[in-house]
Parts: structure tokens; C-alpha cells; sequence
């Protein structure tokens, strides 16, 4: 009876099943906003995409906010984890590093067409969803503090005289616009073509002697 309540609220109940019908229903959200767009997400959406009856959602989420919010929030995750391994597996030089970051920014598992529509809709929804832009600074804001420690000793090292903070968030926005830009015309601007330029501002501010 215990266990029935918690799953009509929508509250976990550590079993692997249910991770993995959670998880499942995170990949159908996915699919629904990349189709449907993020306001026009209904539960009837992420079910047909998901295979599943309406009336399931309850047993694993309070309702459909919940699930949508919990869906964005692992898609940030999952930027995250990616971006941060590629980068610790670039070796010890920080301009390496931002320069896996970018590569990892513009392949699978974090640029694939859903994940991309996903963060379009998170960045152009937040300004009207306070839930939306708190997971958007949660991950934005300790991303972009790395991403400035990477530049600071990278261009120490390159004897380079730049802001580096000014730079961590134009190569932030600079790739969050390209990805808005694939979303909007994918022919001309390819995931090759969006982390050329990115790499591209990477080396022209980051050369030895650069200075901005």
C-alpha cells in the first residue's frame, strides 16, 4: 500500500524498472518537444511517443510539468558528464582541453537532433519558466567558471592578454547559437561547420601573443 502511494505521487521507489521506465519516458519527452516544440507537449505526445498508456506517467512522475522538467534536467546532465570527460581525457594542456570541449559540444551524445531542440526550447523558454531557468543557470554558471579557468592558464601559458571570463561566455553563446542555428538551418549550418568556428575562436584569441 506504501509503495502503491509513493508511485501515485509519482515518487520513486528505487527499483531498476522504474529507472528504466523513467528513463524511457526522458527519451520520449525528448522526441515530443523535438516534434511538437516545448509549450505544445501534451501527456498524449510523450505517451505515443513512448509506447505507453496515458495514465502511466502517474506511477512515475506527479504529472506532465514534473516529467518535462526532469527530462531537461538530464539532458543538462548529460552536457555536463560529457563535456567534462572529454575534457579530462585531453591530457594536462588547458587549450587541449577547450578544444575537446568544443568537439564533444557538436558530437553525439550531446549533439543529436533531439538533445539540440532540447536546449534550444530551455534556452528560449526560460525567460517565462523560473524552473526552466534555474536548471539552465545550474549548469551554465559552474560550466562557464570552468571554462574561464581553462582560458586563464591557457593563455597564461601562450603569453596571451585576454578577459578571460568575457571569452568563456562568448564561446558559450557562440555554441548555443550555432546550435540554434542548425536547428533553424541544418544545411547551412552543419554540426562540422558550427565547431570549426568554435575552434576557430578558441585559436584566435589563444594564440601566443593574442591579446583582446
Amino acid at each position: 500500500m506504501q509503495k502503491a502511494e509513493k508511485r501515485a505521487r509519482g515518487r520513486p521507489v528505487g527499483s531498476s524498472d522504474q529507472e528504466l521506465k523513467r528513463r524511457e519516458f526522458v527519451v520520449a519527452v525528448m522526441k515530443a518537444i523535438a516534434e511538437h516544440g516545448y509549450k505544445d507537449v501534451t501527456v498524449a505526445t510523450i505517451c505515443e511517443a513512448a509506447g505507453f498508456s496515458r495514465g502511466l506517467i502517474g506511477h512515475y512522475f506527479p504529472g506532465k510539468d514534473a516529467l518535462l522538467l526532469h527530462a531537461v534536467g538530464e539532458v543538462a546532465r548529460e552536457f555536463e558528464q560529457a563535456t567534462r570527460a572529454a575534457a579530462e581525457a585531453a591530457g594536462s594542456d588547458p587549450l587541449d582541453r577547450l578544444h575537446a570541449v568544443v568537439t564533444a559540444s557538436f558530437s553525439p551524445p550531446v549533439f543529436t537532433p533531439e538533445r539540440v531542440l532540447v536546449w534550444v526550447a530551455l534556452a528560449s523558454t526560460s525567460h517565462w519558466s523560473p524552473e526552466l531557468a534555474e536548471i539552465y543557470r545550474q549548469l551554465y554558471r559552474p560550466y562557464r567558471r570552468g571554462l574561464t579557468n581553462l582560458i586563464r592558464r591557457a593563455a597564461d601559458a601562450r603569453g596571451a592578454k585576454i578577459k578571460a571570463d568575457r571569452l568563456a561566455i562568448t564561446l558559450t553563446q557562440l555554441t548555443e547559437g550555432l546550435w540554434a542555428g542548425w536547428a533553424a538551418d541544418p544545411e547551412t549550418v552543419s554540426a562540422a561547420e558550427g565547431e570549426a568556428a568554435c575552434h576557430d575562436l578558441l585559436d584566435a584569441f589563444l594564440r601566443k601573443g593574442a591579446s583582446a
